[in-house]
C-alpha cells in the first residue's frame, strides 16, 4: 500500500513526492525499502532529495509564469512518471516483482498527473480566476502530496485512506469539469490590437 501512496504522491507532484520520500529514507531510516533498492546507501536518497528539492523550485518559480506554466506542466507529467515508478520501487515488497512496481507506479502516476492538468486547464482559461486558476489545484496538488507519505508511515491506514480519497476526488472532478464548458472565459489577447494606436478619424 505504501508503494500505492508513493505513487498517487509522485502524480499530484513528483518533485514533492521524491522529495519527501527521499529525506524519509535518507534522514530516518522510517521507510521499509525493498530489498533491490534498500541497498543504496543514505547518501543516494540525500542526493535525491536535494535534486528533488531544486526541481521543486524551479517548477514553483516558474510553473505560474504564463509564459513558461504550459512547458512546465508537460515536464511535471513526464517526471511523474519516472517518479512514480522509482517510488513504487522504492518499497514494493519482496514478494512483488521490482518491474511490475515500477510499471504500476508509473501507470498511476502519469494517469493522476493527467487528470490533475485537465482540472488545471479548466480553471487557468476562467475568467473569474483571471488566467490563474491552475494555481490553486496545483498548489492544492503540491500539498497533498508533502503530506500523505509522512502519513502513511505513522499512520499506514489513515494514509492509504487518504491516497485513495485522492484518488477520486481528482478523478471526479476531472469527470465532472469534462462535462461542462469553462463558463466566461477571456479573449485572447492580440499584441497587434494591443501595440497600435487608434486612428484619428
Amino acid at each position: 500500500m505504501t508503494s500505492l501512496v508513493i505513487g498517487t504522491a509522485a502524480g499530484l507532484n513528483p518533485y514533492v513526492a521524491l522529495l519527501v520520500a527521499g529525506a524519509i529514507a535518507g534522514w530516518t531510516g522510517r521507510l521499509q525499502l525493498s530489498s533491490e533498492l534498500g541497498a543504496a546507501s543514505e547518501t543516494t536518497w540525500r542526493i535525491v532529495t536535494l535534486v528533488a528539492g531544486a526541481a521543486l523550485a524551479i517548477d514553483l518559480t516558474f510553473g505560474k509564469v504564463r509564459r513558461f506554466a504550459g512547458v512546465m506542466r508537460r515536464l511535471s507529467e513526464t517526471a511523474a512518471t519516472g517518479a512514480g515508478a522509482v517510488g513504487a520501487s522504492m518499497v514494493c515488497p519482496d514478494t512483488v516483482p521490482i518491474w511490475v512496481a515500477a510499471i504500476g507506479g508509473s501507470i498511476g502516476s502519469l494517469a493522476i498527473a493527467h487528470l490533475i492538468s485537465r482540472i488545471a486547464s479548466h480553471g487557468a482559461r476562467s475568467a473569474r480566476w483571471v488566467r490563474m486558476g491552475d494555481v490553486p489545484v496545483l498548489m492544492g496538488a503540491a500539498t497533498a502530496a508533502a503530506i500523505i507519505i509522512p502519513l502513511v508511515v505513522a499512520l499506514p491506514i489513515v494514509g492509504t485512506a487518504l491516497a485513495i480519497c485522492l484518488w477520486i476526488s481528482v478523478a471526479s472532478g476531472a469527470f465532472i469539469i469534462s462535462r461542462r464548458t469553462p463558463g466566461l472565459q477571456l479573449p485572447p489577447v492580440s499584441k497587434k490590437a494591443t501595440s497600435d494606436p487608434p486612428k484619428a478619424s
